[in-house]
């Protein structure tokens, strides 16, 4: 059977081999350092500013709390202060975070894939399949952190289920219990992914006799306790779950039937985009599949003998994947969400490749895998030169939003001209409290807008002179926000705001050098002003 367990296999395998097979799990594992590798100096070649998500987290990692925003679960911001102990905050400890999770993903596919396929070039190419997705291939280089963190998490408590499910012994109970807490740590969506897991696992004799093990009550007891400290800072600091959910996912809850009618649409495309271009691919490939997925889709449904002797994890895949949409349609329907965006459908469908590329290698000739495999590696191969363009297109004389070309280092150096050293750096724009703590470690950075970071006070924030930094478009209620932060330093602006304008000459010979405008604000905290 297609579903049969399958002995992990390593590099090692034989004494006499001297290399890695071509489809071992070191093939893999060598793949993921040279992709992460490769796309790694692409982007250092361009630039080193952080954009999006990445600036952000540099802002709320400048500590180690048990929380930083009700948002999102903090596991990210602790792994990037973890790392930037050895790194610094710069670009380096990002991708180095951003390419070690991808791998480990591929790498927990690849040990769950060896459950569902004996070919292990099926398993390779499952183990690699989110590269075929456009939010993992594409998506992933510029602007994704904790859905990364969740990503991984997924494989991993999908693999640790599988590992616990064969053996029932007490240590996989555990590690299951510790992957999941990690994961409940990375966003709040890894609970929907854990609820449709138990829920579809129950389906099975199997896999339910396993749930109800006395032992399952460790595996929650290790969940809990990871989850534990977040937990009590949610509660501590009256921050409010529901509020989250019905800004992020609802929020047109307000008009029940717009909102529920726009959720269903969503909820039954969304998956279809998210799952893009691999789901197209296999159907101009093989359009049989469609016929043959149908088939295996209605024999998953229909009531019949499920005491069979072990499991069947592609049937558990199948299922997972119909929660997913019945998941997504419940929440149109009972809370008026409708914010189902494709980056948000990962804890639903992120497995679902598994099972469609099951699918595909029944009854499969032996070219299939080969096919499959070629287009695999054309694409990510094709990817690179495309990102290429992307890249110098966005430190171009044309750029749209210019993030990648902001000159902040040339800003760090106005700023320690005019007398700022290692104080209190207020900003309006998360870019530019991100960038800004590259080149100013020491600083302690408020953020104003998205995030709001009101980090510790440190003793020399009560005398050290601090800045506000703006962008003159960007101003609007730039001093109603930013009372808070001077009043933890007791500070008075000094002086009238001035304009700071930095060069910056665009990416290419040809074009011509223009300016970065910035405004600034001397902020003096009286203890400083007393020496």
């Amino acid at each position: 059977m297609a579903s049969s367990v399958m002995p992990v296999q390593v590099c090692i395998a034989r004494p006499e081999e001297r290399i890695c097979p071509p489809w071992c799990l070191c093939a893999v594992l060598l793949f993921g350092a040279l992709y992460g590798l490769v796309h790694t100096a692409l982007r250092l070649s361009f630039s080193h500013n952080l954009s999006l998500d990445d600036a952000s987290a540099n802002v709320l990692g400048q500590t180690l709390a048990l929380g930083y925003q009700e948002r999102q679960p903090p596991l990210y911001e602790w792994l990037l202060w973890s790392v930037q102990q050895l790194t610094g905050p710069g670009l380096t400890g990002f991708l180095l975070i951003k390419y070690s999770l991808l791998t480990a993903t591929f790498v927990f596919l690849y040990l769950a894939a060896q459950r569902l396929f004996e070919d292990r070039r099926w398993v390779v190419i499952a183990s690699l399949s989110p590269l075929l997705l456009y939010q993992i291939g594409w998506n992933l280089h510029e602007g994704v952190t904790h859905s990364l963190a969740m990503t991984c998490a997924i494989a991993a408590s999908f693999w640790a289920f599988m590992r616990l499910v064969e053996s029932g012994r007490l240590g996989d109970y555990v590690l299951f219990g510790v992957v999941a807490g990690i994961g409940l740590l990375t966003k709040y969506g890894f609970a929907a992914y854990l609820i449709i897991l138990c829920v579809c696992a129950l389906i099975q004799p199997t896999l339910r006799a396993r749930l109800f093990d006395r032992r399952m009550l460790a595996s929650v007891a290790l969940a809990a306790a990871i989850v534990a400290p977040f937990g009590y800072w949610l509660i501590a600091n009256d921050h409010d779950l529901v509020r989250v959910f019905d800004s992020t996912v609802a929020p047109m809850a307000s008009d029940r039937l717009t909102a529920t009618m726009t959720g269903l649409a969503f909820a039954s495309w969304a998956p279809l985009g998210f799952l893009f271009p691999l789901d197209l691919i296999l159907l101009v490939m093989f359009p049989a599949l469609l016929r043959e997925g149908w088939s295996r889709i209605k024999q998953g449904v229909l009531p019949r003998d499920r005491a069979q002797a072990g499991p069947d994890w592609p049937l558990l895949l199948l299922h997972m994947t119909l929660a997913g949409f019945v998941f997504l349609f419940l929440g149109a329907v009972l809370t008026g969400a409708s914010n189902y965006l494709e980056r948000y459908m990962h804890p639903f469908f992120f497995l679902t490749p598994l099972w469609l590329l099951w699918v595909a290698a029944q009854d499969a000739p032996a070219r299939r895998p080969v096919a499959i495999g070629a287009v695999l590696l054309a694409v990510t191969l094709a990817v690179v030169p495309i990102r290429a363009v992307y890249l110098a297109r966005a430190m171009g004389p044309d750029c749209n939003h210019c993030r990648l070309a902001v000159p902040y280092e040339g800003l760090a150096q106005e700023l320690e001209a005019r007398g700022f050293g290692g104080g209190t750096l207020i900003v309006m724009d998360r870019n530019d409290g991100g960038n800004l703590r590259r080149f100013l470690p020491e600083a302690r950075i408020v953020s104003l807008r998205r995030p709001y970071h009101l980090p510790p006070v440190r003793p020399q924030d009560l005398t050290a002179p601090a800045v506000v930094v703006w962008r003159p478009a960007r101003r609007a209620g730039l001093w109603s926000l930013a009372a808070p932060a001077i009043r933890q330093i007791d500070g008075q602006v000094v002086g009238n705001p001035r304009a700071v304008h930095v060069p910056w000459t665009p990416l290419g010979s040809a074009s011509e050098p223009q300016a970065w405008e910035w405004r600034i604000a001397f902020v003096q905290p009286s203890a400083g002003s007393r020496r």
